[in-house]
């Protein structure tokens, strides 16, 4: 009778427990007929996946937004795209293309790429304030220029160092185009003339 009376009971018990495996998988077998614990990563409240998509790199963002349209939604929120480090992939036009529709609120970049100025264009991050990049050695006069008018929001700008043709000139218009610019390093610029640090001190 007792043998009887605790067989069942260890049947019921194995019927209402979920396995730990199955809780944090959010799946529920068919043994498990009690549910009270499972759930799945599409119910769980925007703000928290919102905090997960926020931890993960831009590639791993891309993927998740590709799980179902809600995701898609959340993987485009701007406050996760309002600083991006993509020194670890090479940034190139295809990649800066891409990711366009997302970097609308971008403020913060940090990249490492050759062709700076076309790439970072092509992104159309017009609130850009933060930039920062190593191998710049395509960046010119012109280039410069181009990055400042674009970005006249920019508060600090720090390029890598390869930027020997990088003259007084372009930094004498960078200084108009950027009023709010407080940090500036451009290395491997050779000789920069006194009427380009007056340039700076006047107008940002």
């Amino acid at each position: 009778m007792i043998r009887r009376v605790r067989k069942k009971t260890l049947q019921s018990r194995e019927k209402s427990i979920c396995s730990r495996d199955d809780v944090a998988r959010g799946v529920v077998d068919g043994t498990c007929e009690d549910r009270e614990y499972a759930f799945g990563w599409t119910s769980l409240p925007d703000d928290i996946l919102i905090a997960v998509f926020s931890r993960l790199n831009y590639r791993d963002r891309a993927s998740l937004a590709s799980v179902c349209k809600a995701w898609r939604r959340l993987g485009a929120s701007p406050c996760l795209w309002t600083s991006l480090d993509i020194r670890a992939h090479s940034l190139d036009s295809g990649m800066a293309s891409s990711l366009s529709d997302r970097c609308v609120k971008l403020q913060r970049l940090r990249f490492r790429t050759a062709n700076a100025a076309g790439v970072i264009i092509n992104l159309q991050a017009r609130e850009l304030r933060e930039l920062i990049g190593d191998g710049c050695r395509d960046v010119t006069d012109a280039s410069l220029v181009m990055l400042a008018a674009r970005h006249a929001k920019l508060e600090s700008l720090q390029l890598g160092s390869d930027c020997d043709r990088i003259t007084s000139e372009g930094i004498k218009v960078m200084a108009l185009c950027c009023p709010k610019l407080s940090r500036l390093r451009l290395s491997g610029v050779r000789d920069v003339e006194a009427d380009a640090i007056q340039a700076l001190v006047k107008h940002c």
